[in-house]
């Protein structure tokens, strides 16, 4: 899943969520990471185009803002977020740290590049393991 304009109907990327979705789907993935795009993206919990609720599907992320000669994607999709996206940006760069707490939680956080000081973007997520069993 993207929000950027520049990858998402290319044929590779659509024979790659076609093949890879379902087996994240039905072997109990939580969250997959992607890059590719030069921005930030973490959608809401998805299954075949579509919101799950219950969040009992991938949460998917494009963690593309590490700085690279070709600068940022130069466009969203869409001016205004699709329904789907929980947070994203093209304007920064910056990391992730992706820590596991325990079997039941990971706390994942984007922290901005400092240099990037006039520019405020960070996200800040617990994400649940929904496979945990005890």
């Amino acid at each position: 899943y993207t929000t950027f304009m520049g990858h998402h109907l290319e044929m590779q990327t659509m024979e790659m969520r076609q093949a890879m979705e379902p087996l994240f789907h039905d072997y109990g993935v939580n969250f997959v990471f992607s890059g590719h795009d030069h921005a930030y993206m973490r959608s809401k919990s998805m299954f075949n185009r579509t919101v799950v609720e219950n969040g009992d599907a991938p949460v998917y992320l494009i963690v593309g803002e590490g700085g690279n000669r070709e600068h940022h994607v130069k466009y969203y999709l869409h001016d205004e977020p699709e329904e789907w996206v929980a947070v994203r940006d093209k304007t920064v760069y910056g990391h992730g740290t992706l820590e596991f707490v325990n079997e039941t939680l990971a706390h994942w956080k984007w922290i901005m590049d400092p240099n990037d000081q006039d520019l405020h973007f960070t996200d800040d997520v617990w994400l649940p393991n929904r496979y945990f069993l005890d």
